[in-house]
Protein backbone atom coordinates (compact mmCIF):
# COMPACT_ATOMS: atom_id res chain seq x y z
CA UNK A 1 0.00 0.00 0.00
CA UNK A 2 1.39 3.43 -1.11
CA UNK A 3 1.80 5.89 1.33
CA UNK A 4 -0.91 7.63 -0.33
CA UNK A 5 -3.60 5.13 0.06
CA UNK A 6 -2.58 4.58 3.95
CA UNK A 7 -3.09 8.54 4.29
CA UNK A 8 -6.68 8.05 2.75
CA UNK A 9 -7.75 4.56 4.86
CA UNK A 10 -6.08 6.60 8.28
CA UNK A 11 -8.79 7.22 11.02
CA UNK A 12 -8.08 11.16 11.67
CA UNK A 13 -11.53 11.38 13.60
CA UNK A 14 -10.36 9.42 16.10
CA UNK A 15 -6.38 10.89 16.48
CA UNK A 16 -8.71 13.90 17.28
CA UNK A 17 -8.55 15.40 21.14
CA UNK A 18 -10.97 14.42 23.55
CA UNK A 19 -12.50 17.69 23.97
CA UNK A 20 -12.86 17.87 20.34
CA UNK A 21 -14.50 14.65 19.84
CA UNK A 22 -16.84 15.47 23.00
CA UNK A 23 -18.16 18.80 21.15
CA UNK A 24 -18.47 16.61 17.89
CA UNK A 25 -20.86 14.20 19.64
CA UNK A 26 -22.33 17.14 21.74
CA UNK A 27 -24.26 17.79 18.07
CA UNK A 28 -26.00 14.74 18.18
CA UNK A 29 -28.71 13.00 20.51
CA UNK A 30 -27.21 11.33 23.77
CA UNK A 31 -28.93 8.12 22.67
CA UNK A 32 -26.62 8.38 19.60
CA UNK A 33 -23.75 9.60 21.13
CA UNK A 34 -23.79 6.37 23.13
CA UNK A 35 -24.01 4.38 20.23
CA UNK A 36 -20.63 5.69 18.72
CA UNK A 37 -18.87 3.78 21.63
CA UNK A 38 -19.25 0.19 19.75
CA UNK A 39 -16.71 2.43 16.92
CA UNK A 40 -13.56 0.82 18.49
CA UNK A 41 -11.69 1.03 21.81
CA UNK A 42 -10.87 5.11 21.25
CA UNK A 43 -14.38 5.57 21.22
CA UNK A 44 -15.50 3.43 23.85
CA UNK A 45 -15.51 6.40 26.37
CA UNK A 46 -15.82 9.54 24.22
CA UNK A 47 -19.31 9.78 24.77
CA UNK A 48 -18.88 10.85 28.67
CA UNK A 49 -17.06 14.32 27.07
CA UNK A 50 -20.82 15.41 25.94
CA UNK A 51 -22.12 18.22 26.16
CA UNK A 52 -25.24 19.04 24.62
CA UNK A 53 -28.54 18.46 25.23
CA UNK A 54 -28.99 15.94 27.90
CA UNK A 55 -32.69 14.45 28.12
CA UNK A 56 -34.34 11.47 29.59
CA UNK A 57 -37.48 10.50 28.06
CA UNK A 58 -39.90 8.26 29.87
CA UNK A 59 -43.33 9.08 28.16
CA UNK A 60 -43.42 7.87 25.18
CA UNK A 61 -43.10 4.04 26.99
CA UNK A 62 -45.80 5.26 29.14
CA UNK A 63 -47.75 6.59 26.08
CA UNK A 64 -47.44 2.78 24.41
CA UNK A 65 -47.79 1.06 28.00
CA UNK A 66 -51.53 2.63 28.83
CA UNK A 67 -52.66 1.35 25.81
CA UNK A 68 -51.43 -2.23 26.16
CA UNK A 69 -54.16 -4.74 26.36
CA UNK A 70 -53.32 -6.45 29.39
CA UNK A 71 -55.00 -6.29 33.09
CA UNK A 72 -54.09 -3.22 35.47
CA UNK A 73 -52.36 -5.18 38.30
CA UNK A 74 -49.76 -6.34 34.77
CA UNK A 75 -49.24 -2.95 33.53
CA UNK A 76 -48.43 -1.57 37.40
CA UNK A 77 -45.84 -4.40 37.58
CA UNK A 78 -44.51 -3.18 34.41
CA UNK A 79 -44.36 0.13 35.20
CA UNK A 80 -42.63 0.32 38.28
CA UNK A 81 -39.95 -2.10 37.02
CA UNK A 82 -39.15 0.03 34.33
CA UNK A 83 -39.38 3.04 36.52
CA UNK A 84 -36.93 1.95 38.47
CA UNK A 85 -34.49 0.62 35.66
CA UNK A 86 -34.79 4.41 34.26
CA UNK A 87 -33.94 6.57 37.33
CA UNK A 88 -30.62 3.75 37.78
CA UNK A 89 -29.68 4.48 34.10
CA UNK A 90 -30.49 8.39 34.19
CA UNK A 91 -28.17 8.26 37.47
CA UNK A 92 -25.60 6.16 36.15
CA UNK A 93 -25.23 8.47 33.17
CA UNK A 94 -24.76 11.64 35.10
CA UNK A 95 -22.03 10.28 37.10
CA UNK A 96 -20.05 9.40 33.80
CA UNK A 97 -20.32 12.57 32.21
CA UNK A 98 -16.95 14.75 32.85
CA UNK A 99 -17.95 17.59 30.25
CA UNK A 100 -17.79 20.70 32.77
CA UNK A 101 -20.73 22.54 31.26
CA UNK A 102 -24.06 21.52 29.17
CA UNK A 103 -26.40 22.92 26.76
CA UNK A 104 -29.52 21.42 28.72
CA UNK A 105 -30.92 18.62 30.56
CA UNK A 106 -34.41 17.26 30.06
CA UNK A 107 -36.44 14.86 32.39
CA UNK A 108 -39.56 13.83 31.24
CA UNK A 109 -41.07 11.15 33.28
CA UNK A 110 -43.89 9.84 35.31
CA UNK A 111 -43.48 10.72 38.93
CA UNK A 112 -40.23 11.37 39.30
CA UNK A 113 -38.47 11.13 42.72
CA UNK A 114 -39.68 13.92 45.38
CA UNK A 115 -35.96 13.51 46.96
CA UNK A 116 -34.17 13.86 43.80
CA UNK A 117 -35.27 16.78 41.84
CA UNK A 118 -33.19 19.41 44.31
CA UNK A 119 -30.17 16.99 43.07
CA UNK A 120 -30.78 17.45 38.99
CA UNK A 121 -31.25 21.25 39.83
CA UNK A 122 -28.07 21.53 41.64
CA UNK A 123 -26.50 18.95 38.63
CA UNK A 124 -27.56 21.34 36.31
CA UNK A 125 -26.41 24.31 38.25
CA UNK A 126 -22.37 22.76 38.25
CA UNK A 127 -22.48 22.04 34.61
CA UNK A 128 -23.34 25.24 33.43
CA UNK A 129 -26.35 24.30 31.54
CA UNK A 130 -28.20 26.93 29.19
CA UNK A 131 -32.00 24.63 29.39
CA UNK A 132 -33.26 23.17 32.06
CA UNK A 133 -36.56 21.03 31.62
CA UNK A 134 -38.29 19.20 34.14
CA UNK A 135 -41.45 18.03 33.10
CA UNK A 136 -43.68 15.63 35.69
CA UNK A 137 -47.00 16.29 34.17
CA UNK A 138 -47.67 12.70 32.30
CA UNK A 139 -48.93 10.21 34.90
CA UNK A 140 -49.07 6.40 33.76
CA UNK A 141 -50.80 6.57 37.04
CA UNK A 142 -53.98 8.32 37.09
CA UNK A 143 -55.83 6.62 35.37
CA UNK A 144 -55.43 3.07 37.55
CA UNK A 145 -54.86 4.78 41.17
CA UNK A 146 -56.86 8.07 40.30
CA UNK A 147 -53.86 10.03 41.92
CA UNK A 148 -53.88 13.51 40.40
CA UNK A 149 -51.94 15.11 43.18
CA UNK A 150 -48.39 13.60 42.54
CA UNK A 151 -46.19 16.48 42.11
CA UNK A 152 -43.15 17.17 43.55
CA UNK A 153 -43.26 19.13 46.52
CA UNK A 154 -40.92 21.24 48.86
CA UNK A 155 -37.54 20.47 47.04
CA UNK A 156 -36.10 23.81 45.58
CA UNK A 157 -34.01 25.86 47.82
CA UNK A 158 -35.66 29.42 48.98
CA UNK A 159 -33.54 31.13 46.45
CA UNK A 160 -32.41 29.47 43.00
CA UNK A 161 -29.09 28.15 42.37
CA UNK A 162 -26.65 30.60 40.28
CA UNK A 163 -26.71 29.39 36.76
CA UNK A 164 -24.96 32.27 34.56
CA UNK A 165 -25.10 30.81 31.58
CA UNK A 166 -29.01 29.53 32.07
CA UNK A 167 -31.10 30.77 29.54
CA UNK A 168 -34.40 28.77 29.73
CA UNK A 169 -36.36 27.29 32.60
CA UNK A 170 -39.47 24.88 32.23
CA UNK A 171 -41.00 23.03 35.11
CA UNK A 172 -44.21 21.40 34.56
CA UNK A 173 -46.06 19.40 37.74
CA UNK A 174 -43.00 20.67 39.81
CA UNK A 175 -44.54 22.64 42.98
CA UNK A 176 -42.06 26.17 43.35
CA UNK A 177 -43.46 29.02 45.38
CA UNK A 178 -42.90 32.71 43.76
CA UNK A 179 -39.95 33.16 46.00
CA UNK A 180 -37.81 30.15 44.30
CA UNK A 181 -38.60 31.62 40.45
CA UNK A 182 -37.67 35.41 42.16
CA UNK A 183 -34.29 33.53 43.37
CA UNK A 184 -33.64 32.13 39.72
CA UNK A 185 -34.61 35.75 38.37
CA UNK A 186 -32.22 37.10 40.62
CA UNK A 187 -29.57 34.79 40.08
CA UNK A 188 -30.09 33.95 36.64
CA UNK A 189 -28.47 36.85 34.35
CA UNK A 190 -29.43 35.75 31.14
CA UNK A 191 -32.44 34.02 31.80
CA UNK A 192 -34.76 34.80 29.39
CA UNK A 193 -37.99 31.98 29.05
CA UNK A 194 -39.85 30.69 32.45
CA UNK A 195 -42.72 28.30 31.88
CA UNK A 196 -44.32 27.00 35.01
CA UNK A 197 -47.12 24.96 34.82
CA UNK A 198 -49.16 23.43 37.60
CA UNK A 199 -47.41 24.74 40.88
CA UNK A 200 -50.00 25.08 43.60
CA UNK A 201 -47.14 26.64 45.69
CA UNK A 202 -46.97 29.50 43.13
CA UNK A 203 -49.68 31.65 45.26
CA UNK A 204 -47.56 35.36 44.92
CA UNK A 205 -44.87 36.61 41.72
CA UNK A 206 -42.96 39.31 41.33
CA UNK A 207 -41.20 40.07 38.03
CA UNK A 208 -39.48 43.09 37.79
CA UNK A 209 -35.72 44.64 37.48
CA UNK A 210 -33.53 46.64 35.38
CA UNK A 211 -31.61 43.96 34.05
CA UNK A 212 -34.25 41.59 33.33
CA UNK A 213 -33.37 39.73 30.12
CA UNK A 214 -36.96 37.92 30.24
CA UNK A 215 -38.72 37.74 27.21
CA UNK A 216 -41.18 34.57 27.66
CA UNK A 217 -42.86 33.70 30.33
CA UNK A 218 -45.76 31.39 30.76
CA UNK A 219 -47.90 30.85 34.10
CA UNK A 220 -50.50 27.85 33.65
CA UNK A 221 -52.71 26.22 36.06
CA UNK A 222 -50.90 27.48 39.20
CA UNK A 223 -52.75 28.88 42.73
CA UNK A 224 -51.27 32.68 42.15
CA UNK A 225 -53.55 35.07 43.74
CA UNK A 226 -51.18 38.34 43.81
CA UNK A 227 -48.76 38.96 40.20
CA UNK A 228 -46.89 42.06 39.47
CA UNK A 229 -45.02 42.16 36.02
CA UNK A 230 -42.48 44.93 35.18
CA UNK A 231 -40.53 43.54 32.65
CA UNK A 232 -38.92 45.83 29.66
CA UNK A 233 -37.88 43.04 27.17
CA UNK A 234 -41.19 40.89 28.33
CA UNK A 235 -42.65 39.68 24.66
CA UNK A 236 -44.73 37.00 25.29
CA UNK A 237 -47.18 36.64 28.14
CA UNK A 238 -49.43 33.49 28.82
CA UNK A 239 -51.74 33.43 31.67
CA UNK A 240 -54.07 30.82 32.48
CA UNK A 241 -55.48 30.17 35.58
CA UNK A 242 -57.16 32.22 38.93
CA UNK A 243 -58.52 35.99 38.87
CA UNK A 244 -56.30 37.73 42.03
CA UNK A 245 -54.71 41.22 42.79
CA UNK A 246 -52.64 41.71 39.22
CA UNK A 247 -50.93 44.68 38.11
CA UNK A 248 -48.69 44.82 34.72
CA UNK A 249 -46.47 47.91 34.09
CA UNK A 250 -43.79 48.89 31.98
CA UNK A 251 -43.62 46.05 29.47
CA UNK A 252 -43.31 48.28 25.81
CA UNK A 253 -42.24 45.28 24.18
CA UNK A 254 -44.97 42.92 24.52
CA UNK A 255 -46.19 41.54 21.33
CA UNK A 256 -48.17 38.33 22.05
CA UNK A 257 -50.44 37.81 25.02
CA UNK A 258 -52.87 34.59 26.17
CA UNK A 259 -55.19 34.40 29.05
CA UNK A 260 -57.66 31.63 29.64
CA UNK A 261 -59.17 30.39 33.07
CA UNK A 262 -60.86 32.54 35.41
CA UNK A 263 -58.37 35.60 34.26
CA UNK A 264 -60.42 35.89 31.10
CA UNK A 265 -62.25 38.50 32.91
CA UNK A 266 -59.39 40.42 32.81
CA UNK A 267 -60.23 41.00 28.52
CA UNK A 268 -63.07 43.00 29.50
CA UNK A 269 -61.46 45.99 31.26
CA UNK A 270 -57.35 46.41 30.71
CA UNK A 271 -56.73 44.73 27.46
CA UNK A 272 -57.94 47.66 26.17
CA UNK A 273 -55.19 49.70 27.00
CA UNK A 274 -52.37 47.86 26.09
CA UNK A 275 -50.84 47.71 22.08
CA UNK A 276 -50.74 44.40 21.39
CA UNK A 277 -49.77 43.63 17.78
CA UNK A 278 -50.64 40.20 18.19
CA UNK A 279 -52.85 38.53 20.30
CA UNK A 280 -53.27 35.24 21.26
CA UNK A 281 -56.35 34.41 22.96
CA UNK A 282 -56.89 31.04 25.31
CA UNK A 283 -60.13 29.84 26.88
CA UNK A 284 -59.39 26.79 27.83
CA UNK A 285 -60.52 25.51 31.47
CA UNK A 286 -62.84 28.69 31.85
CA UNK A 287 -66.55 28.11 33.28
CA UNK A 288 -69.46 29.37 31.05
CA UNK A 289 -69.78 32.47 33.54
CA UNK A 290 -65.64 32.80 32.77
CA UNK A 291 -66.76 33.10 29.16
CA UNK A 292 -69.43 35.50 29.39
CA UNK A 293 -67.51 37.58 31.08
CA UNK A 294 -64.73 38.06 28.97
CA UNK A 295 -66.91 38.62 25.31
CA UNK A 296 -69.44 41.07 27.06
CA UNK A 297 -68.65 44.62 25.64
CA UNK A 298 -65.14 43.65 24.15
CA UNK A 299 -63.82 46.21 21.75
CA UNK A 300 -62.69 45.20 18.26
CA UNK A 301 -59.42 44.44 17.74
CA UNK A 302 -58.23 45.75 14.24
CA UNK A 303 -54.77 45.09 14.78
CA UNK A 304 -54.84 41.65 15.40
CA UNK A 305 -53.50 39.16 12.79
CA UNK A 306 -53.62 35.74 14.81
CA UNK A 307 -55.95 34.43 17.06
CA UNK A 308 -55.40 30.93 19.16
CA UNK A 309 -59.15 29.94 20.87
CA UNK A 310 -59.02 26.72 23.04
CA UNK A 311 -62.82 25.60 23.79
CA UNK A 312 -64.00 23.28 26.00
CA UNK A 313 -67.08 21.72 24.49
CA UNK A 314 -69.52 19.35 24.98
CA UNK A 315 -71.15 17.57 22.09
CA UNK A 316 -73.94 19.79 20.66
CA UNK A 317 -73.49 22.34 22.97
CA UNK A 318 -74.16 25.99 21.77
CA UNK A 319 -70.91 28.13 20.97
CA UNK A 320 -72.50 30.99 21.06
CA UNK A 321 -69.50 32.80 23.27
CA UNK A 322 -66.91 31.58 21.09
CA UNK A 323 -68.69 33.57 17.90
CA UNK A 324 -69.16 36.57 20.44
CA UNK A 325 -65.29 36.31 20.65
CA UNK A 326 -64.58 36.00 16.85
CA UNK A 327 -66.50 38.69 16.42
CA UNK A 328 -63.60 40.97 18.39
CA UNK A 329 -61.25 39.94 15.61
CA UNK A 330 -62.09 40.88 12.11
CA UNK A 331 -58.74 41.38 10.69
CA UNK A 332 -57.42 38.25 11.80
CA UNK A 333 -54.82 36.35 8.85
CA UNK A 334 -54.50 33.18 10.90
CA UNK A 335 -56.49 31.63 12.98
CA UNK A 336 -56.18 28.08 15.42
CA UNK A 337 -59.35 26.58 17.01
CA UNK A 338 -58.12 24.12 19.40
CA UNK A 339 -61.27 22.05 20.53
CA UNK A 340 -60.88 20.52 23.92
CA UNK A 341 -61.82 17.09 24.83
CA UNK A 342 -65.92 17.07 24.50
CA UNK A 343 -68.13 14.50 26.30
CA UNK A 344 -70.99 12.61 24.27
CA UNK A 345 -74.44 13.73 24.97
CA UNK A 346 -77.66 13.63 22.64
CA UNK A 347 -78.79 16.50 21.13
CA UNK A 348 -82.17 18.01 21.24
CA UNK A 349 -82.06 21.55 19.22
CA UNK A 350 -79.39 21.78 16.52
CA UNK A 351 -77.23 25.19 17.31
CA UNK A 352 -76.77 28.17 14.36
CA UNK A 353 -73.86 30.15 14.15
CA UNK A 354 -74.52 33.63 13.35
CA UNK A 355 -70.76 35.68 12.89
CA UNK A 356 -71.34 39.57 12.77
CA UNK A 357 -68.26 40.16 10.45
CA UNK A 358 -67.01 38.59 7.60
CA UNK A 359 -63.21 38.08 7.89
CA UNK A 360 -61.41 39.06 4.59
CA UNK A 361 -57.96 39.10 5.60
CA UNK A 362 -58.42 35.54 6.81
CA UNK A 363 -55.58 33.32 4.74
CA UNK A 364 -55.51 30.00 7.26
CA UNK A 365 -57.73 28.10 9.49
CA UNK A 366 -55.83 25.40 12.19
CA UNK A 367 -58.26 23.23 14.05
CA UNK A 368 -57.35 20.32 16.21
CA UNK A 369 -59.82 18.17 18.48
CA UNK A 370 -62.00 18.13 15.38
CA UNK A 371 -64.30 15.66 16.16
CA UNK A 372 -67.73 15.91 13.39
CA UNK A 373 -69.62 16.88 16.50
CA UNK A 374 -72.62 19.25 14.62
CA UNK A 375 -71.70 22.69 16.73
CA UNK A 376 -68.13 21.94 15.96
CA UNK A 377 -69.06 21.81 11.72
CA UNK A 378 -71.69 24.51 12.00
CA UNK A 379 -68.76 26.94 13.75
CA UNK A 380 -66.66 25.90 11.18
CA UNK A 381 -68.60 26.07 8.10
CA UNK A 382 -69.68 29.69 9.26
CA UNK A 383 -66.46 31.16 9.39
CA UNK A 384 -66.10 28.86 5.28
CA UNK A 385 -68.88 31.35 4.47
CA UNK A 386 -67.33 34.43 6.11
CA UNK A 387 -63.79 33.67 4.80
CA UNK A 388 -63.76 34.31 1.02
CA UNK A 389 -60.19 34.65 1.03
CA UNK A 390 -59.30 31.61 2.68
CA UNK A 391 -56.16 29.54 1.03
CA UNK A 392 -55.57 26.07 3.74
CA UNK A 393 -57.98 24.43 6.15
CA UNK A 394 -55.27 22.20 8.16
CA UNK A 395 -56.74 20.18 10.84
CA UNK A 396 -54.61 18.36 13.61
CA UNK A 397 -54.57 14.84 14.75
CA UNK A 398 -52.89 15.58 18.00
CA UNK A 399 -55.30 16.38 21.10
CA UNK A 400 -54.64 18.88 23.29
CA UNK A 401 -53.41 16.39 25.99
CA UNK A 402 -50.19 15.78 23.97
CA UNK A 403 -49.12 18.98 22.74
CA UNK A 404 -46.38 19.29 25.44
CA UNK A 405 -45.15 15.60 24.22
CA UNK A 406 -41.94 14.91 22.93
CA UNK A 407 -41.43 15.16 19.03
CA UNK A 408 -41.25 11.05 19.10
CA UNK A 409 -44.59 10.87 21.06
CA UNK A 410 -46.32 14.06 18.67
CA UNK A 411 -45.22 12.57 15.82
CA UNK A 412 -46.38 8.96 17.06
CA UNK A 413 -49.80 10.09 18.01
CA UNK A 414 -50.38 11.94 14.76
CA UNK A 415 -49.54 9.05 12.23
CA UNK A 416 -52.05 6.79 15.00
CA UNK A 417 -54.80 9.21 14.17
CA UNK A 418 -54.09 10.34 10.63
CA UNK A 419 -57.02 7.91 9.06
CA UNK A 420 -59.38 9.02 11.58
CA UNK A 421 -58.46 12.35 11.00
CA UNK A 422 -58.77 12.17 7.33
CA UNK A 423 -62.36 10.35 8.01
CA UNK A 424 -63.76 13.12 10.21
CA UNK A 425 -62.08 16.28 7.77
CA UNK A 426 -63.97 14.78 4.56
CA UNK A 427 -66.53 15.82 6.43
CA UNK A 428 -65.80 18.93 5.79
CA UNK A 429 -65.20 19.03 2.13
CA UNK A 430 -68.76 19.79 0.79
CA UNK A 431 -68.23 23.45 2.29
CA UNK A 432 -64.96 24.24 1.08
CA UNK A 433 -64.54 26.31 -1.85
CA UNK A 434 -62.48 24.64 -4.43
CA UNK A 435 -59.48 27.11 -4.26
CA UNK A 436 -58.93 26.17 -0.54
CA UNK A 437 -56.79 23.52 0.29
CA UNK A 438 -57.90 21.12 2.72
CA UNK A 439 -54.59 19.39 4.66
CA UNK A 440 -54.49 16.91 7.35
CA UNK A 441 -50.92 16.70 9.18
Amino acid sequence: MNARNRFENRDIISTMPDDILGNILSRLTMKEAVRSSVLGTKWRHNWTFFSGVLEFEQSRRNFHLRREHVGILTKCNVFVIEWERFMTHMSKVMKSLKSSSMQGLRICMDLGDPWRAAEWVKYAAEKDVQTLDLDFSYHFSVPIYKMSELTIHNVFPSRGYEMKSLCNLRLSSVDVSGEVIEGFLASCPLLETIRVIKSKHLVRLKVQGEALRLKHLELVDCHIMDLYISAQNLQTLRYLGEFGKFKFQNIPSLVEASFGGIFCSFLQSDIGRVDFYEVLIGADQCSEIGIVHAVSGMPVFDNVKQLEIRIPHRSGASLDHHVYLLSSFPSVRVLKIKFQRNDLREVKEKWKANMEHEYLNLRELEVSGYRRDPSQMELLINIFEKAPNLNRVVVDPLSSMHVDRSPDVRAEYREMRRETTKWLADSLKPHLSPLTQLIVL
